[in-house]
C-alpha cells in the first residue's frame, strides 16, 4: 500500500527487522513518524492517530523525568559512583569553533532533528562520535554543548573510579557503565579514551585492559540510535586501529586560527582594547589552545584589575613569551605603547626589543 510517497508495507518490513533485533527505540521513532504521514492519508483515523502519538509523548515525558532521578552505577568495592551525571548542561558563552568544527558538530544535531526521517529511508543518525585532538581545544565542551542542544542530560565516565587494582574489575564497571548509559536518554562521553582503547598490540598492557576493546567494539556498533556516544581523546596515536572503523564520525579538532583568536579575545575583553592591539595579540598567541588563550587573558585581566595595569601591555608581558611573537608583531607593539605615551626603556623592556632596534624601525613604528 502506498500514500502519500509512503511505502507502508516497506516501512513494516523495516519496522519488523528493528523489532526483531531487539532495537525498540528505534521501532518507536520509526513508528511516530509513519502513523504522522498516515494521518495525512487516512483522516479517518486521524483521531486515533493523534491519541496513539499523545500518550506515546506522555510515556516518554514520564521516562525522562524518572531517568533523571536513576541513581548512577557504583563499584561495589570502593562505593564510588562510575559516572558524573550534568541533568541540563549549559554552556555560557556559546562556543567559538571552527568553520570545519561547525560544519561537524551541527551535522550531529541536524541528522538528529531529523531523526524520523532517516529512519523512514532505512537510515540511522550517527549513533558516535571520536573527538581528536591536543588538550584545551573543545572537546569536553563540544561533548556538553551537543549534550545542551539536544536536551539531553549528559554521562561523563568518572575514569579514576572505574580504573580498579582489583583484576578483572575495570572491564566490570566499563560494562556496568555502558548498559546503563545505553538505557537512559542521554549523551554518553568516554573522556581520556584512550585509557581504556589502547592497540591491543600493546604488550605493556595487561590482558583485561586488552579485552575492553573488545567489549568497546561490541558497545559502539550496538549503540541505540536514540542514544550519542562521544569518546574524546587526546592521544589518537594509542588507540587500537579496530576502535577507529566503529565510529559514525570522526571529528578533528585543530588550533584556532589567527582570526578565531581574534573572536575570543572581543568575546573576553570586548571593546578595551584597540582592533590594533586585538590583532597583535592574536598573532602573539597563535599556535595556542582556546583554553591557553582563555587563561592568559583572565589573569592579565585579574592582575591589570588589582594593579592599575594597562591590559594591552600586560597581554605581551604576562601572557605570551617574548619568541612566540614575530619582531614585526613587536615593533607592532612598540607603536602601541608609544602612542600610549611610554618611554623607549619601558617599551624595550615590555617588547624584549632592544633600543637600537626601536632606534632604527622608529620611523616605522
Amino acid at each position: 500500500m502506498m500514500a502519500q510517497g509512503v511505502d507502508f508495507e516497506a516501512n513494516f518490513v523495516h519496522l519488523a527487522r528493528l523489532a526483531l533485533a531487539g532495537r525498540a527505540r528505534e521501532v518507536e521513532l520509526l513508528s511516530r513518524r509513519t502513523l504522522a504521514r498516515l494521518s495525512n492519508s487516512r483522516p479517518d483515523l486521524a483521531d486515533e492517530i493523534k491519541k496513539v502519538l499523545s500518550e506515546n509523548a506522555r510515556a516518554s515525558e514520564i521516562a525522562r523525568s524518572r531517568g533523571a532521578a536513576v541513581p548512577l552505577p557504583v563499584d561495589i568495592d570502593s562505593r564510588l559512583e562510575l559516572l558524573k551525571r550534568e541533568a541540563s548542561p549549559r554552556v555560557e558563552p556559546e562556543p567559538i569553533w571552527t568553520p570545519s568544527l561547525r560544519f561537524e558538530l551541527e551535522g550531529l544535531l541536524h541528522e538528529r532533528e531529523r531523526a524520523d526521517e532517516l529512519l523512514v529511508a532505512g537510515l540511522s543518525p550517527s549513533r558516535s562520535a571520536l573527538l581528536i585532538g591536543p588538550p584545551g581545544l573543545g572537546k569536553t565542551l563540544a561533548a556538553r554543548w551537543l549534550a545542551e542542544k539536544l536536551s539531553r542530560p549528559l554521562l561523563t565516565l568518572d575514569l579514576a573510579s572505574v580504573m580498579s587494582s582489583f583484576l578483572g574489575k575495570t572491564g566490570s564497571n566499563i560494562r556496568v557503565v555502558l548498559d546503563f548509559a545505553r538505557r537512559q536518554p542521554c549523551l554518553l562521553l568516554l573522556d581520556e579514551f584512550d585509557a581504556i582503547a589502547k592497540r591491543r598490540d600493546d604488550t605493556a598492557e595487561i590482558g583485561e585492559l586488552k579485552r575492553l576493546v573488545t567489549v568497546l567494539i561490541q558497545a559502539i556498533d550496538e549503540w541505540p540510535a536514540d542514544g550519542l556516544l562521544i569518546a574524546a581523546t587526546n592521544h589518537p596515536e594509542l588507540l587500537d586501529a579496530a576502535i577507529w572503523r566503529r565510529f559514525d564520525r570522526i571529528i578533528e579538532f585543530p588550533f584556532p586560527t589567527e582570526k578565531e583568536i581574534e573572536n575570543l579575545l572581543y568575546s573576553l575583553i570586548g571593546e578595551r582594547l584597540s582592533q590594533a592591539t586585538i590583532s597583535t595579540v592574536a598573532i602573539l598567541f597563535k599556535g595556542k589552545s582556546y583554553a591557553e588563550v582563555t587563561r592568559e587573558v583572565m589573569r592579565a585581566k585579574r592582575y591589570a584589575f588589582l594593579n592599575g595595569e594597562d591590559l594591552s601591555v600586560l597581554l605581551t608581558t604576562l601572557s605570551v613569551p617574548k619568541e612566540r611573537g614575530s619582531q614585526m608583531a613587536r615593533l607592532a607593539f612598540a607603536k602601541e605603547l608609544r602612542s600610549k605615551g611610554y618611554s623607549e626603556r619601558e617599551i624595550s623592556q615590555r617588547t624584549g626589543l632592544s633600543r637600537q632596534t626601536l632606534s632604527k624601525y622608529r620611523d616605522q613604528v
